[in-house]
């Protein structure tokens, strides 16, 4: 009988990786232990280092899914080797699936990378670590043998997903937003798989299909899990088929979900969710559907404003396709928001203005913007490559945009929006948040004052925005006169000042949100949910009272 392995799965956790916790799940069913140590930052390593002292695995495997992390990977498993850890390291994920070999040539901390979805391999993986086996029959697995690189032949074929087990969950549930939070994955793959700057396409290319989903039953019944036994009310799908590739097939699929969660006894009442969507499929009865359901906010994939730019980046949805889910989505309360690519190989200063133009047009809306990033095995990287333009160091590629005048906005925006003291970012990633919060206390906690902080958080996300949209424009003049060192400088300060500004007011939007939730908590325990918005006690939790509703 082959001895159980124990597997120690290293990863990402800002929030719950359900990538290593699903194959937490699988190796435990299988026999096998195993457990999860989050590894987000470098300060965490001395962390993992300790658990790997404490659990001996025979296996350490680190999912390295943030190309922008490997760097702080392979300095954490180059610590683990002089740490004098002598197990079998090895590492997954898109990244490594398609730089196997530089990784293998370069990491000698690293034993063999497993290519494509972890479950075909990763348990004969552990048993012939284990056992001493030869790694030969190990699918999906390249590793060092005989001074060469072995590459033993791939699964091509999504798993079973309802076969799966659910994800291994920590044992306390997120706060995330002021509620129970909790994140799903319900298909694995891309129905449109042809974005220029995602790598999901050529993930999946070998297998049969371009995604796989689970059935609306194994996703009701997670659900239901996660709410009972943790309370959770508040969930955000992570993949990108939640939404389908026509409206027929997302309202059917929808309601399904909501049929098997009602049949579970599932008060929908009780919960809200977060999901993607592509544009091109929204349409009223798609929106209607996703607020039946208890959606609260969408990230839509509006990516750029422009028919040149929506073209360059093979995005398959043209502005009217964009137009009309933004409507059909406001005009059924969800709250969207959206990012912009407005910096891509062929970028144009006239495109970049028409994507400002498009923000002003819906200033309420949270957004952010930035640059088509180089991922390992995206049709970006390749065309980088093929017009010469890549440039910078392995793992982390840059490129050069082909207008000069677009490039040097480019490097304006890279040392003022998004320079390495900027407070831009955070004040973006914080708007969008707030945007999800206060759609979120509207479903969960409904009153005269979660409507009086909603309209509050509509009105500081509009002036942001207007802020921002002016400033990008002040960016692209900049550039487009040849602005000196002492003009850029005068322009971040004036952009980090009312950044901190507008970050100020959103903490206060958020406290007033929490001590909101905090209360009605506290009076849904005793059965009287929503009367701290109704008596004259609001003021008493330091918040608005709001007019009466309707």
């Amino acid at each position: 009988m082959d001895r159980c392995a124990k597997v120690l799965l290293i990863g990402a956790e800002d929030e719950e990786n359900l990538a290593i916790r699903s194959l937490s799940a699988f190796l435990i069913g299988r026999g096998h232990q195993a457990r999860v140590v989050g590894f987000s930052r470098p300060g965490q390593a001395a962390a993992v280092l300790t658990e790997i002292r404490r659990r001996r695995p025979d296996v350490l495997a680190a999912s390295v899914a943030f190309q922008c992390k490997a760097d702080a990977f392979f300095d954490l498993l180059r610590a683990v080797r002089a740490d004098g850890f002598r197990g079998h390291i090895v590492v997954g994920g898109h990244f490594p699936t398609f730089e196997y070999r530089r990784i293998l040539q370069t990491q000698a901390a690293i034993d063999s990378v497993l290519r494509y979805e972890g479950e075909h391999g990763i348990v004969q993986l552990a048993q012939a670590v284990a056992s001493g086996a030869s790694l030969q029959a190990v699918p999906n697995l390249v590793y060092r043998a005989n001074g060469d690189l072995a590459e033993n032949p791939c699964v091509h074929a999504f798993m079973d997903l309802d076969g799966l087990p659910f994800p291994r969950r920590a044992k306390r549930p997120l706060r995330r937003l002021g509620e129970r939070f909790a994140t799903l994955v319900s298909s694995r793959g891309c129905w449109h798989s042809s974005c220029l700057y995602c790598c999901i396409g050529a993930f999946h290319h070998e297998k049969a299909g371009r995604f796989a989903l689970r059935s609306a039953s194994s996703v009701a019944e997670e659900i239901a899990i996660l709410h009972r036994q943790k309370g959770v009310t508040l969930l955000q799908f992570h993949d990108d088929n939640f939404v389908l590739a026509t409206p027929e097939l997302t309202c059917g699929r929808i309601r399904d979900i909501r049929r098997e969660l009602q049949t579970r006894g599932v008060d929908m009442a009780r919960l809200a969710f977060l999901i993607k969507a592509r544009p091109d499929v929204v349409d009223d009865a798609v929106a209607a559907a996703l607020a039946d359901l208890g959606s609260v906010g969408v990230f839509l994939g509006v990516e750029n404003a422009t028919p040149s730019g929506l073209r360059a980046l093979c995005r398959g949805v043209d502005l009217s396709g964009i137009e009309r889910a933004l409507a059909c989505l406001t005009r059924h309360g969800l709250a969207v928001t959206y990012n912009l690519l407005v910096f891509h190989p062929h970028a144009t200063m006239d495109e970049i203005r028409a994507n400002v133009a498009f923000v002003r047009k819906r200033p309420e809306l949270a957004f952010d913007f930035g640059r088509a990033e180089i991922v390992a095995g995206s049709p970006l990287e390749r065309l980088v490559v093929s017009e010469g333009t890549r440039c910078g160091q392995w793992p982390m590629w840059d490129y050069r945009l082909l207008d000069p005048v677009v490039q040097r906005a480019f490097d304006i925006n890279r040392s003022t929006f998004r320079g390495e003291y900027s407070h831009y970012s955070a004040l973006m990633h914080e708007l969008i948040a707030l945007c999800y919060h206060a759609a979120a206390v509207r479903r969960l906690h409904a009153g005269r004052s979660a409507e009086a902080i909603a309209a509050a958080v509509a009105e500081l996300i509009a002036a942001a925005n207007l802020f921002m949209a002016d400033r990008i424009e002040e960016m692209l003049a900049l550039a487009e006169g040849h602005a000196g060192e002492v003009s850029i400088q005068a322009f971040d300060q004036a952009l980090q000042g009312r950044c901190r500004q507008h970050l100020r007011q959103a903490d206060a939007l958020r406290q007033e949100m929490l001590r909101l939730q905090a209360a009605e908590h506290v009076f849904d325990w005793f059965g009287i949910r929503s009367m701290v918005q109704e008596w004259p006690l609001a003021g008493l939790f330091g918040v608005r009272r709001g007019r009466a509703l309707a």
